[in-house]
């Protein structure tokens, strides 16, 4: 197994799944950049809508009814000015983290198993592994244009028994990655059979 070829995410995953020294990393699927795109417009919508909100339309109503209930039009403003600072640097922060744990998402595929990262939150992390034997089927789903214009989907892992299935969405180029995790099941059925 070639370390050295792995993302950051990829050597983590493989310093907490034990690999044999004969299996050979066939494929590190990552997540596609679009999905990171959408994160940070979303993001960054929230934080225009959150400053029209506490910066611009304080200034611009004026405040001139809340003169005659005895509060100043400045008090008014800083007051929306501190809570605007707050939920843009609340909402900065939720964009950066997400982006980070969308990122950190990552799946192996070795010649021998499935191995998967998913970080939902700061605090929590689902590592997985699946010997390569129990694939069943593999699915891939792009539903919408988008999907189809970047080339990006979700995989989806069909396992033998009561074990759950494997869904890893935002995968790029997946018609080439199912390829490869049908191929590796397929010599592994040549090399041990059921």
């Amino acid at each position: 197994m070639h370390k050295n070829m792995l993302s950051g995410s990829g050597k983590i995953l493989l310093d907490n799944i034990e690999f044999d020294d004969k299996e050979q990393l066939l494929a590190e699927i990552r997540k596609h950049p679009f999905g990171e795109f959408i994160i940070f417009f979303s993001g960054s919508a929230v934080i225009i809508i959150m400053s029209i909100i506490f910066f611009i339309l304080p200034s611009a109503l004026g405040g001139e009814g809340l003169a005659t209930a005895g509060v100043s039009q400045s008090s008014v403003i800083l007051v929306a000015t501190l809570l605007g600072l707050i939920v843009v640097g609340f909402a900065i922060a939720a964009t950066i983290i997400q982006a980070y744990l969308y990122k950190s998402n990552v799946m192996v595929v070795t010649s021998e198993k499935i191995a998967q990262v998913l970080n939902p939150t700061l605090f929590k992390r689902k590592i997985s592994q699946l010997s390569i034997g129990d694939v069943q089927d593999v699915t891939i789903k792009q539903d919408g244009f988008l999907p189809r214009f970047f080339n990006y989907g979700t995989i989806v892992i069909e396992t033998a028994g009561e074990q759950e299935n494997y869904t890893y969405s935002f995968a790029p180029h997946p018609y080439e990655k199912s390829k490869i995790i049908v191929g590796a099941h397929e010599e592994n059925l040549k090399l041990y059979g059921n």
